[in-house]
């Protein structure tokens, strides 16, 4: 069981994370400067006016407590009992500060309660005080809540970040997709030569390397194209020769089979040359495809065909490239391994699975990994290594791929994974 990735394993995610972080990390070190710069100067203010008030009301005279509660009117305070005040200690954190700066300047017993309901802050000496000062409560609306200013930062630092880099991402996504469509169409995409310089440079020599690499395709196919018809022409003059020997002479029989193996391996040269690049995907029916090729062969060995009792669905294919797939998966397994022949198709989540087993002696597991690889062979059953060659290219052009197993009781396993649209 494979453990879920902490870290994204794209390069887009990985630098939106990145720069988010950064981003995130900075506003709310800088809001937090921000606010100890100017909460603390405010605090220190308010702290000092109001221990000073209260310094002064501590030292009224009875006869002079009507008099001060006028001056304070006037400047937007009230003077009260203390058995007339309600409220709470504060929680916002310039009114915390406050209070705590209050009580180093007059005591340890000095108060600040919160009055929301009659927007009043109530300033005593101590709890045993006779008299109270308040001061108007700030209104809430007045600043936004300090949690709605670091949402608001997060929102837009995590913006910035994504548009950020979309903006470096979007040719390295471009480039990625050309390069994933150089096998499957013809001509290959380019790349649009736009944006900085540096990407514009990086575009233009991708889209010639692009040209250079599809012109040599096209030379490539060419040259075997002329050389298979240059092969082919004397090949035939010799077949028709050995058609006049005497039909008993062995000669003749040995020269026969020599011309239609070579022949054969011209095919599979122009075959791997070519690997279904001519030919459109089309919606086409898998079992009937599998059904011919069975009927097509059932008479050199035993082939079994296994089909779901379900109809499989549609699917989009070559219908030449897959059954000529399809068809080196069979001979490979006539060839060297031993009947009966298993063909199986099955539906899987977003696939359809062809399988061709037979129960042979399997390929050694330490050259499994490499046989796919042009020319390589297992043994010495004949052939030029070409058949698993053309196999993983057709079926890379479908956008699957061909895996490879010797099963625990004898013979190898091909599996064809066609990709499929879940219904």
């Amino acid at each position: 069981m494979k453990r879920p990735r902490l870290w994204p394993d794209t390069l887009f995610m990985r630098m939106f994370l990145l720069i988010a972080g950064l981003l995130v990390l900075s506003q709310i070190a800088v809001y937090w400067f921000f606010n100890i710069y100017q909460l603390n100067p405010r605090a220190e203010m308010l702290a000092r006016q109001w221990a000073q008030t209260l310094t002064i009301v501590a030292a009224l005279q009875p006869a002079q407590v009507d008099a001060l509660r006028d001056r304070l009117q006037q400047e937007g305070m009230s003077l009260s009992p203390t058995a007339a005040i309600q409220g709470h200690s504060p929680k916002a954190a310039l009114l915390h500060a406050t209070l705590v700066r209050m009580r180093q300047l007059l005591s340890p017993q000095a108060e600040l309660l919160v009055d929301y309901p009659h927007g009043r802050i109530w300033l005593r000496l101590s709890p045993a005080s006779p008299l109270a000062v308040g001061v108007a409560l700030p209104a809430p609306a007045a600043l936004p809540l300090p949690w709605l200013k670091l949402a608001a930062i997060v929102l837009l630092s995590l913006l910035g970040a994504f548009l950020t880099v979309r903006q470096v991402a979007r040719p390295l996504t471009r480039l990625m997709n050309s390069v994933e469509s150089m096998g499957r169409e013809d001509p290959p995409p380019t790349v649009p030569e736009t944006g900085p310089a540096d990407v514009r440079r990086l575009a233009t020599r991708f889209n010639q390397l692009l040209r250079d690499l599809y012109q040599l395709w096209k030379e490539r196919e060419l040259v075997l194209v002329g050389v298979s018809h240059d092969l082919r022409t004397p090949l035939t003059r010799l077949r028709l020769a050995a058609e006049f020997l005497p039909s008993d002479s062995e000669a003749r029989g040995e020269i026969v089979a020599n011309v239609r193996e070579m022949d054969g391996v011209i095919a599979q040269f122009l075959d791997y040359a070519r690997s279904g690049r001519e030919e459109e995907l089309e919606p086409g029916d898998l079992a009937q495809l599998l059904q011919e090729l069975v009927e097509r062969y059932h008479d050199q060995t035993e082939l079994i065909l296994h089909l779901p009792r379900e109809p499989l669905p549609t699917v989009a294919f070559q219908p030449i490239g897959l059954a000529r797939a399809v068809q080196n998966l069979m001979e490979n397994a006539m060839r060297h391994g031993a009947g009966p022949i298993d063909i199986r198709a099955e539906r899987r989540p977003g696939a359809i699975l062809v399988t061709v087993r037979d129960h042979g002696s399997g390929i050694p597991e330490a050259i499994l990994p490499r046989i796919r690889a042009p020319f390589a062979q297992a043994g010495q059953g004949g052939g030029i290594g070409l058949g698993l060659a053309i196999v993983e290219r057709i079926i890379s052009r479908h956008g699957g791929h061909l895996s490879l197993r010797n099963t625990p009781d004898g013979g190898l396993e091909a599996t064809l994974d066609l990709p499929c649209p879940r219904p």
